[in-house]
């Protein structure tokens, strides 16, 4: 089973680096707001596919509509008997 690799958004804080992994553009553009609204550092954005991501590229994805595959919590395999 594959898993989707999620939106990740880091920041640069005072006390260190901040990072989040989020599954759907939603969340990840909330979380890049959060971390404009605290005035954090250095905020960079990445895909799934490992592409740097601007706020205008999250909300062009969530208007658009664009599907991202879940983010599995755990996985799971097959007993072979």
């Amino acid at each position: 089973m594959t898993t989707a690799v999620p939106f990740i958004v880091k920041a640069k804080r005072s006390h260190g680096t901040v990072t989040y992994n989020c599954p759907t553009p939603e969340w990840a553009l909330k979380k890049l707001r959060d971390f404009q609204a605290a005035s954090y550092e250095n905020i960079s954005v990445t895909g799934p596919n490992g592409q740097p991501l601007t706020e205008a590229d999250l909300v062009a994805m969530i208007e658009g509509g664009m599907q991202t595959a879940p983010v599995a919590n755990r996985i799971t395999t097959a007993a072979q008997t």
